[in-house]
């Protein structure tokens, strides 16, 4: 009943939206408030106490501490939200034949699918991973993501990338490497750089794969040209490289590449 994985991507998403774009990291973050108390009251009023971990009770007291300290630098003004919640809740329950459990539970799942609620009234106002070879991620039993085809990883990995090459002009980057074509810059660059960064790998271990994959190819670059480029490129594609990360841990967990695009892509708006 209670993702970890949920609360921890979304929290880094907030992280790196917040910077530039107050509105969409505001929705991240109600949303993450609105399962929040879905899964308080799940837990106190409908599991079984066998179905209770001390795992998900301190995550949970992890988060709501975390939302409280969020809310003292960003004003968001949960206390309000939580008051116009119970006001719509109160009214769903009349006439209703649910418990008033179910009643919370069902209404904040809602409020949670929807965007539109976050934007009414002036309350909320102001080695590289490569899908596309499954080598890359294990042989036999222990390869998560070996019942999935090229083509099914490749619509992961295009959606990033297309996403990618629109933060910056991406032509004339290609031209920064002698001779490259666009693909090159893709596969060897762009991907490596991403799956680094999603698996916490610093801009020099980076900079070594870039560098053996560009020599390899017979391609010519220095690498002390390559640390600035990768700096750079790190900081213009936080959205993506975050979009990496929630895309592999979701196919590791058994997510359809179509549905990883679909849970990705409000990552990815700019």
């Amino acid at each position: 009943m209670i993702s970890k994985p949920f609360y921890l991507e979304n929290l880094s998403a907030f992280d790196i939206l917040i910077e530039d774009d107050r509105e969409k990291a505001q929705e991240v973050i109600f949303r993450i408030y609105c399962i929040l108390q879905r899964d308080k009251i799940w837990l106190s009023e409908v599991a079984t106490p066998e179905e209770i971990t001390e795992e998900d009770t301190e995550l949970l007291a992890d988060v709501e501490a975390e939302l409280l300290h969020l809310d003292a630098e960003y004003d968001f003004r949960f206390t309000d939200f939580y008051q116009r919640v119970q006001q719509e809740i109160n009214k769903n329950k009349l006439g209703s034949t649910n418990s008033a459990a179910e009643a919370d539970l069902e209404f904040t799942a809602e409020v949670a699918r929807d965007d539109e609620f976050f934007r009414d009234d002036d309350l909320f106002a102001e080695d590289h991973f490569d899908f596309g070879d499954e080598d890359d991620f294990g042989d036999g039993e222990e390869n998560a993501l070996s019942h999935l085809s090229a083509e099914e990883l490749d619509l992961v990995t295009d959606f990033i990338l297309n996403s990618a090459k629109t933060r910056f002009n991406f032509p004339e980057f290609v031209q920064t490497f002698p001779q490259a074509d666009d693909f090159l810059v893709e596969e060897e660059f762009i991907l490596p750089l991403l799956a680094g960064k999603a698996y916490g790998e610093d801009d020099m271990e980076i900079a070594e794969k870039i560098h053996s994959a560009f020599t390899t190819q017979c391609f010519s670059i220095k690498f002390t040209d390559l640390l600035p480029l990768i700096e750079q490129k790190s900081r213009e594609l936080g959205r993506e490289i975050l979009a990496f990360q929630v895309a592999v841990d979701s196919l590791q967990q058994g997510v359809h590449p179509t549905a990883v695009v679909s849970q990705i892509a409000p990552l990815l708006e700019s």
